[in-house]
């Protein structure tokens, strides 16, 4: 369970009514299913972040956190949020 933003750099306690949450399933390897369909992570990005950043899973990186403000087919900056 989460109690703080995702952003690294922000740490802002979670706020139930504020901000965006995410969620995601947990990273298995390649042709492995989940034990369960409850195996998923929980991610939050306060209201400052959310409006800046949004989180997106990449195969290989797991969780990574991206400027809104990049547009598909170009190159997007990311920081790694959780490992796969």
């Amino acid at each position: 369970m989460f109690s703080t933003c995702a952003n690294p750099d922000c740490r802002a306690a979670f706020a139930f009514r504020e901000g965006h949450l995410f969620r995601f399933h947990k990273a298995y390897p390649a042709g492995e299913k989940p034990p369960n369909t409850h195996a998923v992570q929980h991610f939050w990005l306060c209201g400052n972040c959310s409006t800046d950043y949004t989180l997106a899973y990449q195969d290989g990186y797991g969780v990574v956190m991206l400027r809104r403000r990049d547009t598909p087919g170009q190159p997007m900056p990311f920081r790694f949020v959780a490992a796969a």
